[in-house]
């Protein structure tokens, strides 16, 4: 009788105690107020540049205007060169994501796993990760040529052992004396990793994805740059150079919007993947 007592006055008391601490939050730490305050300073920055630009403080043709921008991804993000240039983009993204997460995460699971592998391979990933991948790209590009393999492997070469470093690490985070337990019990290597690493291991694995779509993004995109024959890092180089700054920008919202909305989708990934937790 006393633990139900205790039990119901407890769960009448986290109400109050909720708004006690909404109450000691104040107005200016509220969803509504940081909401508002994000839209306050984008549109700022917004009317600041456009008058900016409609005064001739900022050469437009150099920085381009709000409204330009608009009118330019009116006109250019429904063309079928976009839309060739976003699937040229978008493919070579995809290929060298899944490419470079499964295989980077295969290797750090293994030398997260094995200490004589990790021994031996794992002082060369920090050395190999720290060349600059776009000094790599005509490299990249005199091997394969102007194909999606110079792009993919550019992307690839970035993702791999950025997941690799963060699923090496992920296992080694692992509580030790949860590994000592499940080896004294006598789990299987495969049931060791499936029912004990992978689990502690999947929000640092997941914010290590959602990172590398980025930088995928960027390897292809820079790729593209440097010489490709399309893709939305070409026409960047082709508006730039005719001084279409605000066609520019259109592809820059674009790329945006594409990393935003991944991101989005990796983190209800996540949530489902750790839905256990919440039970």
């Amino acid at each position: 009788m006393t633990t139900t007592t205790e039990r119901s006055t407890a769960a009448s008391t986290r109400p109050a105690e909720k708004k006690k601490a909404a109450k000691r939050s104040g107005p200016l730490q509220s969803k509504a107020f940081i909401y508002a305050a994000r839209v306050a300073l984008l549109v700022g920055f917004l009317v600041l540049w456009e008058t900016a630009s409609s005064k001739g403080w900022v050469d437009e043709n150099l920085f381009g205007r709000p409204s330009g921008v608009w009118n330019a991804m009116v006109d250019y993000l429904p063309s079928e060169k976009a839309l060739t240039s976003l699937k040229d983009t978008g493919t070579a993204v995809a290929v060298s994501f899944v490419i470079g997460s499964v295989t980077g995460t295969v290797a750090g699971l293994v030398l997260g796993l094995s200490p004589t592998l990790n021994a031996i391979a794992g002082p060369f990933l920090a050395p190999i990760n720290s060349i600059p991948r776009i000094a790599l790209a005509p490299l990249f590009i005199a091997w394969f040529g102007l194909t999606l393999t110079a792009k993919v492997v550019l992307a690839v070469s970035i993702v791999f052992f950025i997941l690799a470093e963060n699923a090496r690490s992920a296992v080694r985070s692992v509580d030790a004396d949860l590994m000592m337990m499940a080896r004294v019990v006598g789990l299987k290597r495969s049931t060791l990793l499936l029912k004990v690493v992978l689990p502690s291991a999947v929000p640092t694995m997941m914010a290590g994805l959602r990172l590398t779509f980025t930088y995928a993004l960027l390897g292809v995109v820079a790729s593209e740059m440097v010489a490709a024959t399309g893709g939305l890092g070409q026409d960047i180089v082709l508006y730039s150079s005719s001084y279409q700054i605000n066609t520019v920008f259109a592809i820059l919202v674009e790329l945006m919007v594409v990393a935003i909305v991944m991101n989005w989708l990796f983190t209800l990934f996540e949530r489902w993947l750790l839905r256990w937790q919440q039970t």
